[in-house]
């Protein structure tokens, strides 16, 4: 396992707990990826990233075993 899995790992156990600087750092490390996916009809839509975001932190509140 390299160190940014082991990084993701240790702050998806943080951000379930509610801490907020882990959630940021996520939302950091895939702030590229999700920009790059947020494009409707050739433009940015800052919506759209809002609700990628929105559903990321969903989803990491609901692991249960990681």
């Amino acid at each position: 396992m390299s160190y940014e899995d082991v990084r993701l790992y240790e702050l998806i156990q943080l951000a379930k707990k509610g801490n907020t600087k882990a959630i940021f750092e996520i939302i950091l490390m895939f702030e590229n990826y999700i920009d790059k996916n947020c494009y409707i009809n050739g433009c940015f839509n800052q919506e759209c990233k809002d609700y990628v975001i929105d559903r990321l932190l969903i989803e990491i509140k609901k692991f249960k075993k990681f």
